[in-house]
């Protein structure tokens, strides 16, 4: 390439229609661009935290969670049951735990159509049993849950239930907050 020319090169169609490269300006960065860049990064950054505060931040506060443990072997029932005043572990991954407070050991049953009578009827499960675990937590209350650490700890969730010996998982039926 000879000496001071500008290499031809194009945007776009190569046949002519597209636009030169040289024919376009570069824009210079000026102090409006850095300062809208700052409150934007700001903007965001005071959003992650109005955010992170509601769903990780919170109180620090004890609450007492009813976990059943539905059709299980009469041998985890005989466990969780030797196990009140141990604690339990309420994560996979992490340490999240409570203490065993209170256990109930029931006859499992299933509801069953009698199509002779008409009625529904409830039927004992054999060997089967139920777990009504009462665990005490303490967490962070949250605008969406109470986090044992990153456990969310709400009615109706599914929640690992572990401890010497045992690992199940259950479902929260009760939350009770200490002092209400």
């Amino acid at each position: 390439m000879a000496k001071g020319k500008k290499p031809n090169t194009f945007i776009g169609v190569p046949s002519g229609g597209g636009i030169h490269m040289s024919d376009s300006k570069k824009k210079k960065w000026t102090v409006v661009d850095t300062i809208i860049v700052i409150v934007v990064l700001a903007a965001a950054a005071a959003g992650f935290k109005m955010m992170s505060n509601k769903i990780w931040g919170g109180t620090e506060t004890k609450i007492t969670a009813q976990i059943l443990i539905p059709n299980q072997n009469k041998a985890l029932g005989d466990a969780i049951q030797g196990a009140i005043g141990e604690e339990v572990t309420l994560s996979l991954t992490e340490k999240d735990s409570g203490v065993i407070k209170d256990v109930k050991v029931e006859p499992a049953s299933v509801m069953v159509y009698d199509s002779m009578k008409g009625e529904y009827r409830l039927q004992e499960l054999e060997e089967t049993v139920d777990i009504t675990a009462t665990v005490e937590v303490n967490v962070k209350e949250t605008d969406y849950a109470f986090m044992a650490g990153s456990t969310a700890i709400k009615v109706g969730n599914a929640t690992p239930f572990r401890g010497k010996g045992y690992a199940t998982e259950g479902n929260v039926i009760v939350i009770e907050k200490e002092g209400k």
